[in-house]
Parts: structure tokens; sequence; C-alpha cells
């Protein structure tokens, strides 16, 4: 896996550099070729990074998970707009040695020059773009339209490049890659080529929140793991009219006959809509996807999960016995009827080695680092952390406070905001 995971990375990093290296003979060696050539990388480099928003289960493995996925698609991104900033800057270069003006006139927005109009466009489009990538708070519709104007935006910055040069094979090359990614991602993701048939079999709500389907197969069962999480479209049923769209959730129970149940948290329209579901709905799947619980070590374990992050924990405990030391620290926001905590009490009840923490906590972290600085030998245990990001990224900065070892603390994204 880890050799096919080096092969995913230098396949994309040569399909970045390819068109630039197809024109870097012929450019000039001064801050005008250079100039060109930045174009060339900042285009090769936001086309590349189509090729992540890909969701492949298989070529998400290879890759070494969507986390590392989306963090070569984020960083590519940045780096490709970045280059295309400095794009005409060193272009107009140029022209330093006749007067400012000039090089104002090339550079100026308001240049009626279509070339120039197309660049601007180009430049605009993209900060918009990247904007939304990370905006956190921006409505998941909102954010994907704005996000796929992305693709719009590497168009005319296409369309720009022929302008200015004339078709090449670099052009060609490039524009073969938005075709085959957007294409592929379209088909697959969007549209659902290829997923799995399921319906709703029965629905319970643990909480007033949280809705959990279960869901039986109409046809080849998903082969899932405890820990994986899903993309789900939930379509029509006899008085349910789905949403349509396909949303990632992270899947609280898997059985040996194929049927799994997930959890879903109202925090969108389409999530609130669901807390409405009823049996006899249709839903296709897409997946699996994570790699968050694969390959654990038999060592001492810590799991921390915050609010629906107990899911993927929950799938574990519902399909396998705990057979190492185990402290699961469950952080919620409820006083009373707290969601599955019932249900975690019973198991460890049950089995000497598992050990519950239940704590509520508001936004200050203080009584979860206390639990934590509590359990014997926290530097020698593996980490596991599932929650709102902004509660794993203050897990992290406490735990390396605590000087506990990088490989040992174990985190996934799951999200699609890519």
């Amino acid at each position: 896996m880890i050799k096919a995971g080096i092969v995913m990375k230098i396949i994309v990093i040569t399909v970045a550099l390819l068109p630039a290296l197809m024109v870097i003979s012929s450019v000039p060696f001064n801050l005008y070729g250079f100039g060109i050539l930045s174009g060339w990388l900042g285009i090769g480099l936001i086309s590349a990074s189509l090729l992540l928003m890909i969701r492949e289960p298989v070529w998400t493995a290879w890759f070494g998970g969507l986390q590392r996925m989306y963090q070569w698609h984020h960083s590519m991104g940045v780096v490709g707009y970045g280059l295309l900033l400095v794009h005409p800057l060193l272009l107009a270069s140029h022209y330093f040695e006749l007067d400012l003006d000039t090089v104002w006139e090339y550079l100026s927005p308001f240049n009626p020059d279509l070339l120039n109009r197309m660049g601007w466009i180009g430049l605009a489009g993209f900060m918009l773009g990247l904007a939304a990538t990370f905006s956190l708070r921006l409505p998941y519709n909102w954010w994907r339209r704005l996000h796929m104007l992305l693709v719009v935006v590497l168009m005319i910055g296409l369309a720009h490049i022929g302008i200015a040069g004339g078709f090449s094979v670099s052009l060609a090359i490039t524009l073969l890659i938005v075709l085959v990614a957007m294409s592929w991602r379209l088909l697959r993701s969007d549209y659902g080529t290829g997923a799995f048939t399921y319906e709703v079999n029965a629905v319970s709500h643990p909480s007033e929140h949280i809705t959990e389907v279960a869901l039986c197969p109409l046809g080849k069962p998903m082969r899932i793991a405890q820990g994986q999480f899903v993309s789900a479209a939930f379509f029509e049923g006899p008085l349910f009219q789905g949403c349509g769209e396909f949303h990632p959730y992270t899947v609280s129970k898997v059985a040996e006959d194929g049927s799994l149940s997930l959890s879903v948290k109202a925090l969108g329209d389409c999530t609130q809509h669901i807390q409405a579901l009823e049996p006899g709905v249709a839903v296709r799947l897409q997946g699996p996807y994570g790699i968050f619980l694969l390959s654990r070590p038999s060592s001492p374990a810590v799991w921390i999960a915050g609010g629906i992050g107990i899911t993927p924990f929950l799938a574990l405990l519902r399909s396998h016995l705990v057979l190492q030391e185990t402290d699961m620290v469950y952080v919620h926001r409820e006083l009373e009827h707290v969601p599955y905590e019932e249900e975690l009490r019973a198991y460890a009840l049950d089995q000497a080695l598992f050990h519950v923490h239940s704590l509520v906590m508001e936004k200050d972290p203080t009584p979860l680092f206390t639990c934590l600085a509590n359990i014997n030998g926290l530097k020698e245990r593996q980490i596991y952390r599932c929650g709102p990001p902004l509660l794993v990224e203050k897990v992290i900065g406490w735990l390396q406070e605590q000087d506990v070892p990088e490989q040992q603390i174990h985190f996934e994204q799951f999200d699609f905001r890519s």
C-alpha cells in the first residue's frame, strides 16, 4: 500500500509538471520566460489537483486515505494560484525598461483587451473559489457550487492560454486532464454511476438531533469495515422525498449479511430533512472510504469521541470484543438522554478491558484534558480521535504538549469538502 501511495503521488506530480516541461525549452531564460512558466505551472498544478477530487475507494486507499488526498488537493490548488498571481507580474517585467504607464496598462483590470480581461476574470474566479474552499461556515450547497466554479474558471484560463499562445500539446494535455477528472467525478461521484443500491429497513432516534438508519442491500452489498464511512443519497419512499444528493455519513453498524446502519446528525438542510426518514426509502451508497480504525496495533488504546464522532467506535464495539486495554472518552453537550451512552455502559460492564468516561463539555476543553491526564500510561497508548475539527485540533495540541509521540496519534476527516 505504501508503494502504491508513492506511485500515485509521482503520477500526480508528473501530470502537474508535464505542461510546463513541454514548453520549457522554447521560452527565454529571463523574467518574461519565467512568467510563461509560472502560468503553465499554476494551471498544471490546479488541473492535476482535480484528479484528487475523484473519490474512487481504490484510488483513495492507494493514496493513503481521503485526509491525505485533501491535503494534497488543497496544497496544489494554493501553490497553483500563487504561481498564477505571479504570472502577470513577471510578464509585465518585459515593459519595465520602458515606463510605468506601459506596465500599468498591461496589468490594469480596466484594459479592454480580451486577453487581459480573461486573465483577470480567471484570477478573480480562483480567488472566490479558494475562499469558498477554506470557509467552514458556508452551507454545503453554496460551498459546492462556488468550489465547482474553479473548474469553469480553469477553462477560462485555458482559453486565455489558447488565445495568447495558440493551440499546443501542453494545452491539449491540460485540457484532457481536466475533462477526464471532471467527467469521472460527475458520473461516478455526483450522479452515482456504479453506486450500491440499498433500502431503508428501520429508523430510530437515539437523540433529538440524531437519526440512526438501518439499511439492507437490494443487490450486491458493499464490502465495508468497521470505522469506515460512505457517501449516501436518499431518494423516494411511500411518504418521503429525499434530497437526492450524496453526502458523507459514518457507519455505526456492519452486519455479516451486508446490511449496515448510518448515524445522521441534523447539521444542514438535507440532514435535517432526513430526520423525517421512514422505512422503504431507496438509498444509493458510494464507498467505502476511510482508514481510521484499520490495521490497529494490539497495544492499549484511548478513543476520544466528540458528539457524532462516536459512530466509528460504536461500529467497532457492535462487531468485536475489545482485546486490549481501552479507555473511551465520550465528549458531548447533553446533560441527560445522552445518545448511545447506555449502550456504551453495557459494553463496559461486559468487557473488563473497556472503560467509558462520559463528559459534558462546551467550549472549555479542561474537563477532557483532566480526564486524559488521569489515564494510566497515556504516552504509551495508541490514541484515536473523531469529532469536530476544532476539538480534534485542541486535542492534538494538548497531546503534543504531553510529549505523546506523533505516530501514536490517529484521526481522519469524515468530510467531502473537496
